[in-house]
């Protein structure tokens, strides 16, 4: 599985998160804008794109997931956008929870009873044990989005305030579903993450802060069985699912989550 850096794409002289996943589709959304009028709207730029990744990297099938592949609408404008595409397109069942089902499903093969999955996304969290999903929107009030090159606060009450949105939604979700504890996790970032699980860029503004994921799992107790804990990026948790989707065929796979800003992977299955 090869990470793709696709929010700055150049599409129509722009990079493709401002045409696909800024803000104005989730202030559109509460102003009450009808889900088929901005998948219209987005549709343009991510034809744009699909068409471009696909001529560049030459996928089997491209698999989208995330939140905006659940607008109405959404299918129909896809499928008239892409019918010249040289790749079927396909979009993921629920598209919103599929990453962390997948989640799920990867963790039991390592032999875990009692999984948890956990997608952090720039505008909510996404949580999910064995028959349980919960979502928790991110505040934007008191967690607003630093964007890539602002200032980041000098105190760093950001990076304090969002471990304590994560651990938090954890607890919450945990208490709620009083079964055994956890004995394994994977957590997904939205951001590219090293050999050392660094965290780059994005509108948390943790980028450089070796200490996140520790901190997360001291704040959560999470796992406190000992057991596994894997930690990828938001993006490569979207390929996964696009791995056990039994409608998604070829060898090499063009994943792309569509959310806040949008994700992608491209994904081989030898």
């Amino acid at each position: 599985m090869t990470p793709l850096e696709v929010w700055n794409l150049p599409v129509f002289g722009r990079e493709l998160w401002e045409l696909l996943g800024s803000p104005w589709v989730e202030d559109d959304r509460r102003a009450g804008v009808p889900g088929a009028k901005l998948a219209a709207r987005v549709m343009p730029a991510l034809a744009e794109a699909l068409f471009l990744l696909v001529k560049q990297h030459a996928p089997d099938a491209a698999y989208l997931s995330g939140g905006l592949a659940e607008l109405d609408g959404f299918p129909a404008a896809l499928r008239d956008a892409t019918a010249s595409l040289r790749c079927p397109v396909h979009i993921a069942l629920s598209p919103r929870f599929a990453p962390v089902r997948a989640g799920l499903r990867m963790l039991e093969a390592t032999g875990a009873r009692s999984p948890l999955c956990v997608d952090v996304g720039q505008t909510s969290i996404k949580v999910a044990r064995p028959g349980a999903t919960r979502v928790f929107e991110r505040d934007l009030s008191t967690l607003p989005p630093l964007f890539i090159g602002q200032p980041r606060p000098a105190d760093g009450h950001h990076l304090r305030d969002t471990v304590a949105f994560i651990a938090g939604a954890l607890r919450t979700f945990l208490a709620e579903d009083a079964r055994v504890p956890p004995d394994a996790l994977c957590l997904a970032l939205p951001c590219p993450l090293d050999e050392d699980l660094m965290p780059g860029g994005c509108t948390y503004g943790f980028e450089g802060t070796a200490s996140l994921v520790p901190d997360i799992l001291a704040h959560a107790g999470l796992p406190d069985t000992g057991g596994p804990v894997f930690v990828l990026n938001d993006a490569e948790l979207a390929a996964e699912s696009a791995r056990r989707a039994p409608q998604v065929k070829g060898h090499r796979v063009l994943c792309l989550s569509l959310g806040f800003g949008p994700g992608g992977a491209l994904l081989d299955r030898a």
